[in-house]
This record gives structure tokens, sequence and C-alpha cells, in this order.
């Protein structure tokens, strides 16, 4: 047998291995991307349900305030139109909180209009009609229940999150109670509404469409006053998958060519490589529910030579958090609710923090801030009061909602107290607030140590009695 003949099946092996392998190649190309079109366009479709969520939430919560405050009820009824824009009408106007601010008398006339966006000239061009959802299902509710109603409606042919509440004193009595005031506060899903929503996906194109029937994906149900669908989000996906395969495409047909498969392999090999060493180190300092800091992360802070200073100089403050009631709703209604609830939670510690600080998952529900200022214990108050805000509203699920208010523990920087000691303290503060149930930021102090030692020994002594009677 000549060397030709003997190679020969060498060859022919190794050109069906080349098309079986070229085959299962594109084959898995073609799976995994489209796998990851599928995933991408999960993830952002979850996060816009959030951002929608965090919308119509937001102007339900600025909206409670205004209406459910007497000085509101006060100057209304007065007709006082400076003290109403003062009190009010200047949340539209000169802040972020509503694009729209209406006061309507009991019978539904307009008697106050506030439009940040300029695009009402008078009170009577505002579409009365576009709120008559949202009236009538609050015309069911008692105004001493002190009830706003709340979803996605359209005014003046502009969709956007909006609430109505009867503007409620503190001293209703059926004298008063028929003829109330009522506050429509109004979020509109205008271009830059859904342009921010664009930024913060991988999504473009965001559109609303008016009609409750499903449409082709990707699209959110936008849901009305009565939670049934009243129009459609809709975009165009960011096909990743799809770019990645047109990308990768002609690599791996020239891989599989010939000559230029090693030379093309090693170098996407190291490619490779780099990129799994800096998901690797994303992975290592980054929650990855979350998105937060993780452990990892929080010692790469500490590291840092501004951080240690801040800390030897006293000028840093600890807060400890912990959510209350999570193991119950884990329990109750799964661990995908759960996650849930601990992204909604990291999202507002991150908007309650300054730009200086650090928000910290440090595991299961615990979070820790690290607060750096010179005047630590007013900056400390501060963030706390911020978190206890944020957190005062309940986290809605699909089926139910949910109140994850943080027992806080608050431990405040000194000269010459390490790192290690403000956790520990600020752990053992948030401890003792959970099981006093203390309503609040419990800061550290030596009381604080002595009561958790005092509850400890009844403890110990406890169990030794159970002991010795056995």
């Amino acid at each position: 047998m000549t060397k030709a003949h003997a190679t020969q099946p060498i060859f022919i092996k190794l050109t069906v291995l080349g098309v079986v392998a070229v085959g299962m190649i594109l084959w898995s190309l073609f799976w995994l991307t489209g796998r990851i079109n599928e995933i991408e366009r999960e993830a952002t479709r979850d996060l816009v349900e959030l951002m929608v969520t965090e919308t119509v939430d937001q102007v339900q919560a600025s909206t409670n305030d205004y209406a459910f405050w007497s000085l509101a009820y006060e100057v209304v009824e007065a007709g006082d139109a400076a003290a109403i824009y003062e009190h009010m009408g200047s949340g539209a106007i000169e802040s972020e909180l509503f694009d729209q601010l209406v006061i309507l008398s009991h019978d539904q006339a307009v008697l106050h209009l506030f439009d940040a966006t300029e695009q009402i000239a008078s009170r009577s061009q505002f579409d009365v009609a576009g709120l008559a959802p949202f009236l009538s299902e609050l015309a069911n509710h008692d105004p001493s229940s002190y009830v706003s109603i709340a979803g996605v409606g359209a005014v003046n042919g502009v969709h956007g999150a909006i609430t109505t509440a009867w503007i409620t004193p503190d001293y209703v009595d059926p004298a008063i109670a028929e003829n109330l005031p009522i506050l429509v506060g109004i979020v509109q899903f205008n271009d830059d509404e859904l342009r921010a929503i664009e930024r913060m996906t991988q999504g473009s194109g965001y559109a609303i469409r008016p009609t409750a029937e499903p449409v082709d994906p990707p699209s959110l149900s936008l849901p009305g006053p009565s939670g049934a669908p009243v129009a459609q989000l809709v975009w165009t996906p960011h096909e990743l998958g799809t770019m990645l395969r047109t990308d990768v495409l002609p690599f791996i047909l020239l891989v599989c060519a010939g000559i230029f498969a090693i030379c093309l392999s090693a170098a996407r090999y190291f490619h490779e490589q780099a990129k799994m060493l800096e998901r690797a180190h994303h992975v290592a300092t980054t929650d990855q529910l979350t998105g937060l800091l993780n452990r990892s992360g929080l010692d790469g802070v500490l590291a840092k030579s501004g951080i240690r200073s801040a800390i030897a100089a006293g000028h840093v403050a600890v807060l400890y958090l912990d959510l209350n009631d999570f193991k119950a709703l884990n329990d109750t209604h799964g661990h995908k609710d759960g996650d849930r609830a601990l992204k909604v939670t990291a999202q507002r510690l991150q908007g309650a923090v300054r730009s200086s600080d650090h928000v910290v998952r440090i595991g299961g529900d615990e979070f820790v801030c690290l607060v750096v200022d010179e005047n630590a214990q007013a900056a400390a108050n501060l963030v706390a009061e911020r978190i206890r805000e944020t957190c005062n509203r309940p986290i809605r699920f699909a089926n139910h909602e949910a109140l994850l208010q943080p027992s806080i523990g608050v431990s405040v920087g000194k000269p010459g107290i390490d790192w290690e000691t403000l956790l520990s303290q600020s752990d053992a503060a948030m401890y003792f607030a959970k099981r006093t149930k203390f309503d609040g930021p419990m800061l550290f102090s030596k009381e604080v140590m002595e009561a958790l030692r005092s509850q400890d020994n009844k403890v110990d002594q406890a169990e030794e009695n159970v002991a010795a009677a056995a």
C-alpha cells in the first residue's frame, strides 16, 4: 500500500469529522444566538415592567402626600391661588414629581391646572373624560378611607401614570365628605419618558398602542385603574444574538475552511480568556441578583486610600439593614418573588443614598450602606430617613403586594475605630432594633450593647434551667 493510500482513510475521516464539526458548530451557533435573543427579550421586558410599575407607584405616593393633607384641603376650599401653587402646583411646575397636577371640584369641574409640559393652554382644554375610569373607581370608596386610584390611562391623547384621590383633611366628617375636591397626579409616557426607558434597556423604538389586546412580542400590557389592560407598550428588541451570529459566522467559516483555523482559534481563545477574566472579576465583586457590590466588592472599596483615611478620621457611618418579613414572603410566594423584592429594594437603596456612598448586599436580605461624610451623624440620619421613606411603599407582584420595611442599625465612626468594629456595632444595633421591633434607625450605644447582653444572659439562663430540670 502506497503512502497516499495509507493516508487516504485519515483524510476521509478528517473530512467527515470536519463536515460533522462544521454542522455542529453552525447548529450550535444558531441555537445559542437564538437563545441569547430570547433571554435578552425576557430581561428587557422584566426591566421595562419594573420601571413602569415604579413610575405608577411613585405618582401614587406623591399624589397621596399632597391629597391627604389638611392644608391642601383648606387652601383649595379658600380658593387661595398663590397658596395652592406654593403648596401643590409647584410639585408639577418646579419639580419632577408630576407632568400635570389637576384639582377638580366634587362635580369634576377643573378648578386648577398645573402643566409642566405646557401642552394645555387653558383649563377648558383638559380632557376630564379621560379620567372617567379613575373617577368612577374613586367614587366607590368612602373619602374617610383615604384611598387613591392609580393606573395607566390616556388624557388629551397621551398615555401616562395617573392617580386620583379625594383632597382629604384629617378631620373628615359627613358634612364635607360629599363635596371634597379631587386631586389628579399625572406623569406622561411621552417621548422623553419613553426615551428614558430606552436608555435603561436594550430595546428601541418604544411606543404605546391604545389597545388592551396583546400584540406581537415584545410588548407589555399597561394596567388601568381596575387592573385590566388598557394599552400595550411595544418596542423593537435589541437582537444581540443575531448581531453576534452575523459577526461570528464569517470567522467560523474561515476557521472551518483551512489553514487559518489554528490562528483564528488561538485568537478567539485568547480573546475569550480576556473576556472570561473580565467577567470573573465582575462576578467576584458584584452581586449578580441585585447588581450591588458584594463582600469582595466592599473589600475593594475599603482598600481605597480615601476610604481608609475617612474611616481613620471618623468621617464615616455604617447602616446595617435587614428586611423584615422577607422570609415569610419567600416561604409563601417562592424565591422568584423574593428575588424581585431584593431587586426592587436594591434599586430603592441606590436611589436613597448619595453619590459618595456605597450600598452592599452582604447576603440574603441583609444590606450595608457605607456613608462617607465629615458630619457622619447628620449624613447617616439623612440617608436612613430616605431609606425609610422609599421602603415604606409596598412592592407589587403579579397577584399580591408586600411591605418589606428594613430594621436599620447605625454606627457612627470616630477616630481610632476600625471598620470591623463599625460593622459589628451596626450589626448589633440592627439586631436590637429587629428584636425590639423598633420603627426607625437604631443608633449603636453602650445601652444597646448592655441590653443585648442582658437579653442573651436571660436566654442562656433559661436554657441552663431547662437542662437542669431534664
